[in-house]
């Protein structure tokens, strides 16, 4: 089996996580049929390396006859123990091992590590919904525009470029807010939407959303958007409201999201002349920096400005929250949330 091909498993036990080394060499020593459908790995758990085992990831669901040919044909050869390592794991499965002594641990929360003299189960308490992380949030809002529906958690590993166990986190969140989002099988935990409208999405994630905003920016003298066009900034806040509803665009001052190192290169082009506003006046010129990075853009806002703006999700999400005085801001987000619907 080649192990390149084989997902790695993310799976934590009283905290401390299961650390998959190099290939076991035990591979190549026992018959092929016994271990075809799981891949060995040299393990340990956290930094206990003097406690290593042997991890036997399962390519297929196993069996209970599988596993235990597998360990016996390894126990034959190594001493060291030979843990199953999977998914998730159905109570028939978990209390045959048991009853075998057969070792296992898996990702939804399941663990007999009798060498180590540890046993584990999941909670069985549900999470309290908490306000979402900004990686969570992300993730929310591009289930909810349709962008990443139906995105197993090592997609969404590599479109968020976070770890899986930090993207475990995230769903868990998730879950706990809506647990009809998250579907698994076996080997695949994904995040997906059963036909729950836009609408209805936007009630139950609303309260828990927050400002994406990480720190704001009050500048004196708006550069020209020919100076901006390569940085790719977003207008955003108050600057991308009005392209979603009736409020009229005010070209006094500008509101423009970019990443930290554009940023940078923004300073540092506009030397001299890049100049923060006291804090008594007013800014021609707000450059916010977001927890996370943006995932979509909207060129409504392009012919009026020369800008794309940010996406009408992540504006709402910026927006909803917020204390707004003026009557006409509160219609304004309305209509915003009614364009996220249509």
């Amino acid at each position: 089996m080649d192990t390149k091909m084989m997902p790695d498993l993310t799976i934590e036990v009283f905290g401390e996580t299961i650390k998959l080394g190099d290939p076991s060499p035990i591979a190549a020593k026992i018959p092929r049929i016994t271990s075809e459908n799981f891949c060995l790995r040299n393990a340990w758990l956290g930094d206990a390396k003097e406690n290593a085992f042997i991890a036997a990831i399962a390519t297929d669901y196993p069996s209970l006859i599988s596993s235990r040919n597998l360990t016996a044909a390894i126990g034959n050869i190594d001493p060291k123990p030979v843990v199953i390592c999977l998914e998730s794991i159905d109570s028939g499965l978990r209390n045959a091992y048991h009853r075998e002594g057969i070792s296992f641990a898996s990702e939804d929360g399941n663990a007999y590590l009798p060498f180590l003299k540890i046993q584990q189960a999941p909670a069985t308490t549900r999470r309290k919904p908490e306000p979402l992380s900004p990686q969570a949030q992300r993730i929310v809002l591009n289930l909810i525009a349709g962008r990443w529906d139906g995105y197993s958690a090592s997609e969404l590993a590599e479109l968020t470029n976070k770890s899986r166990a930090s993207v475990t986190k995230y769903l868990k969140e998730i879950e706990a807010i809506c647990p009809s989002l998250l579907k698994a099988s076996w080997r695949v935990r994904a995040l997906g939407n059963p036909r729950y409208s836009k609408d209805e999405l936007l009630d139950m994630f609303e309260p828990y959303l927050k400002s994406p905003l990480k720190r704001a920016i009050r500048l004196s003298r708006l550069p020209a958007i020919d100076e901006l066009k390569p940085l790719q900034p977003k207008l955003t806040g108050m600057s991308a409201l009005p392209f979603f509803s009736d409020l009229a665009h005010d070209t006094s001052r500008v509101t423009i999201m970019m990443d930290q190192e554009n940023i940078a290169a923004l300073q540092a082009q506009m030397g001299s002349e890049w100049r923060e506003a006291a804090w008594n006046e007013e800014p021609a010129f707000v450059i916010e920096e977001w927890t996370y990075p943006l995932d979509a853009a909207s060129n409504r806002s392009v012919a009026a400005t020369g800008l794309a703006c940010v996406d009408p999700f992540s504006l709402y999400a910026e927006l909803i929250n917020n204390e707004h005085d003026d009557p006409r801001t509160h219609d304004a987000i309305e209509q915003l949330r009614e364009h996220l619907c249509q």
